[in-house]
């Protein structure tokens, strides 16, 4: 029996609250500049959000800003997750906590909050992906460093995801490379290509993606020798690779190098708080429409998995994490999903299609056991089995063209 699709979704850990942390951490964030000048001076950088009451996201989210250190807000996400069909969260890692390097916009070191995480996740039975990023010095070398690192401090814990890989159906983690791409890392491959090559077959092995911006990662991975590519962005038109209309196109180009194409899916994307010169990537929610289509034409696809942009990166505008109604105490109002949808809304509906990309007697993976895994048959009925023509809405049944 073929397996079935597997769901990541992409999950942050830089939130933090003056309860919790002693400070607040992104939902401060301060407006990000631009390439030009011009541009800033019409969009001054580095104006503050004022957490609370005016956050840094177009939307609140349901259960207050939170801090990614609560270990009883992690139980209630992980669950959340998994509840959702979703297989793995993809956790936001920047590198190794006790070495000294510029991390993202604020800082923030996630590696910390690892343990706690797989606790969570491995309570809700839910698994735990790799999404490295791209850190102060990162090279292909410092991640063969981080890769057995990860493997020596977290590869037994139950929480960690392993699926088959290659000819022995060795059971391995799996590693999202963000950033690594022809047009970021083209110049290397070769280095990557060694990267791959002193891994394969050693404790620290692991199933390797890279981002696929357009048609040069096609032949980036295969010289890189990486497992596959995904997509990463919920803006359509943003890249080649987060528009769908190329999917099928990038998807038989990587089958036939045999490597992995995986498609992104997401709700919307409006960063413009944090990025208010950046108003033309905005796509607008429209009731769960955007979401619906970006998901019928990833399982169009017929993908080994779709992963989800994402969780919880609010600043974006991209979760499907809980939303509720905020005004501030100046007025302004912050967006939420509908009064008919719910804070739920998208969770309900990653359900839904989730359940949709699994075709009726697929094999579910699941982790479990540190290095072991085990197979679950999904249920009957869940939705169509996919691939070419028209997909059906779990809503409607309505079949719509891609």
């Amino acid at each position: 029996m073929p397996a079935c699709p597997v769901v990541h979704v992409a999950f942050y850990l830089w939130y933090a609250t003056p309860a919790h942390d002693g400070r607040w951490s992104h939902w401060d964030h301060a407006t990000l500049p631009h390439w030009t000048a011009a541009m800033n001076e019409r969009f001054p950088p580095g104006q503050p959000f004022t957490p609370p009451d005016r956050p840094h996201s177009p939307f609140y989210p349901a259960r207050g800003l939170y801090s990614s250190g609560d270990a009883a807000v992690l139980r209630e996400q992980m669950s959340e997750l998994a509840a959702a069909g979703v297989d793995t969260v993809m956790l936001s890692w920047w590198g190794q906590a006790g070495h000294d390097i510029r991390r993202d916009s604020q800082g923030v070191s996630t590696d910390e909050l690892v343990p706690t995480v797989l606790d969570a996740a491995a309570a809700a039975g839910i698994g735990v992906t790799w999404h490295l990023e791209p850190y102060g010095g990162r090279t292909p070398r410092t991640v063969l460093d981080d890769l057995k690192y990860l493997h020596a401090q977290y590869g037994t814990h139950p929480a960690i995801w392993r699926q088959p890989h290659g000819a022995d159906g060795r059971l391995l983690p799996v590693v999202f490379l963000y950033d690594v791409s022809a047009e970021h890392s083209g110049a290397v491959a070769h280095e990557w290509r060694d990267l791959t090559r002193e891994i394969r077959g050693t404790a620290a092995d692991a199933v390797l993606l890279s981002l696929y911006l357009d048609e040069r990662d096609q032949q980036f991975v295969a010289e890189a020798e990486l497992d596959g590519a995904y997509t990463y962005f919920a803006a359509t038109g943003f890249t080649r690779g987060s528009t769908p209309h190329y999917w099928r196109g990038a998807g038989e180009a990587m089958a036939a190098k045999g490597k992995m194409f995986v498609p992104s899916v997401g709700p919307g994307y409006n960063d413009t708080l944090i990025r208010p010169w950046n108003y033309a990537q905005t796509h607008p929610r429209d009731g769960g429409h955007y979401y619906d289509q970006m998901w019928k034409a990833a399982i169009q696809q017929a993908p080994p998995a779709i992963t989800i942009t994402s969780y919880n990166e609010w600043g974006e505008g991209t979760q499907i994490e809980g939303a509720r109604p905020h005004t501030t105490a100046t007025g302004a109002v912050y967006a939420d999903y509908g009064v008919a949808q719910g804070p739920a809304f998208y969770l309900e509906r990653t359900r839904a299609w989730a359940a949709a990309a699994r075709p009726d007697g697929c094999v579910r993976l699941r982790s479990g056991g540190g290095a072991r895994g085990h197979a679950v048959r999904a249920a009957p009925g869940l939705g169509p089995a996919p691939g070419p023509g028209p997909v059906r809405s779990p809503s409607t049944g309505a079949a719509d063209e891609l």
